[in-house]
């Protein structure tokens, strides 16, 4: 015999398992943004047109990490608690841009 929670226990839990998920979607979707730069690097300077195709993808990636991120956690998209994450997410891809060129 299960008992529904109360509204406010309710909201709580919900708002837990937003954030369980972000967490798990940022952990596993930063690999495919660490990944592309990564690879940018791997290729070599023989191969350079890939390696700035690869960086230029990095952002797009970003930017729809940063964007599922906040659509997960029903955050506004431009705040001045969210808007760090995405000037971090572009700061790995500017990052990126520096170690490979």
């Amino acid at each position: 015999m299960s008992q529904r929670l109360p509204d406010a226990s309710e909201e709580s839990l919900n708002i837990v398992r937003r954030r369980i998920m972000a967490i798990t979607w940022v952990v596993t979707s930063i690999h495919g943004l660490f990944g592309a730069i990564g690879a940018a690097q791997a290729i070599g300077d023989d191969r350079r047109g890939d390696q700035i195709i690869l960086l230029g993808v990095s952002v797009p990636l970003a930017i729809i990490i940063y964007a599922v991120t906040i659509a997960i956690l029903q955050k506004p998209f431009l705040g001045w608690r969210t808007t760090p994450w995405l000037v971090l997410l572009l700061g790995i891809c500017a990052a990126g841009f520096v170690w490979v060129l």
